[in-house]
């Protein structure tokens, strides 16, 4: 049954770019949700450089795509946010070898122009979670508020944000004031369409926002940094390898650093 449920939630989420024509079976790709706004003009500049063929993607929580690797989704490249996963998937003889560290990654807080803003909430104030304070003010006079974070259950970035809501005496939230997201990429499409006041989004996902949303990046120490891995999966065939060779590659670490991901050299 699970096996079932995991290829029905592959096949809803598989992309195949426009240009590409079915006889030339691109490569099949995992990526972790946060790397949906970034893998774009990632993939422009791939096929600028190398003139190989855009992969099929597939984008979702770091917990949700190895789950569906384990059971036989025929993924050649994965590109994590959870290093964890990577070894799990080693271990079980899944991979081509141990991966590399791609770039570590950090969140932000996310809220409505129409929102309360933390700086609001914190004149004079310099705090390390300046930007929850304001949730903190609002929960110690019973005001009602919707906060979305990613599930932390299998989410990276969701760890994180419970983490850092810890950190600042937010954990755990009372019933009603949080909303559990699937992945990263559902927390930044709740707060755009309303459904929350705060959303803790990865950086990949905000760096450019539209007027109604205002962002504050969290501090740093208050939370675990967010590890990406990439690992060539078995059995992966030569497009897989060249993608995977490239996103090593200076041009790669440009564009990872521009959406706020920090390149480990």
């Amino acid at each position: 049954m699970l096996g079932c449920l995991c290829f029905a939630l592959l096949l809803c989420t598989i992309s195949v770019p426009a240009t590409a024509e079915s006889h030339s079976e691109p490569p099949l790709v995992a990526l972790a949700s946060s790397f949906r706004t970034l893998w774009p003009e990632l993939m422009q500049a791939y096929r600028s450089e190398t003139g190989e063929i855009e992969p099929r993607t597939s984008f979702a929580s770091s917990g949700l795509l190895t789950t569906q690797i384990r059971h036989g989704a025929p993924f050649e490249l994965y590109l994590s946010a959870d290093q964890s996963t990577v070894q799990q998937l080693a271990t079980l003889g899944k991979t081509h070898d141990a991966g590399v560290t791609l770039a570590t990654g950090a969140i932000s807080l996310v809220w409505r122009t129409a929102t309360q803003t933390p700086a609001q909430a914190n004149v004079g104030k310099a705090l390390p979670q300046s930007g929850l304070q304001v949730m903190i003010g609002k929960l110690e006079k019973s005001e009602p508020f919707k906060l979305t974070i990613p599930n932390p259950r299998h989410a990276p970035y969701g760890i994180a944000a419970k983490q850092a809501l810890d950190s600042a005496g937010l954990w755990p939230l009372p019933a009603g004031y949080l909303l559990s997201a699937e992945n990263a990429a559902q927390t930044l499409q709740f707060a755009l369409t309303g459904a929350v006041d705060y959303a803790l989004v990865p950086d990949t996902l905000v760096m450019q926002l539209p007027p109604e949303l205002q962002k504050m990046p969290l501090e740093p120490g208050s939370y675990e940094p967010v590890i990406h891995q990439m690992v060539l999966l078995n059995p992966a065939r030569t497009g897989a390898q060249t993608l995977y060779e490239w996103l090593q590659g200076e041009s790669a670490a440009s564009i990872l650093s521009r959406y706020g991901l920090t390149p480990i050299s």
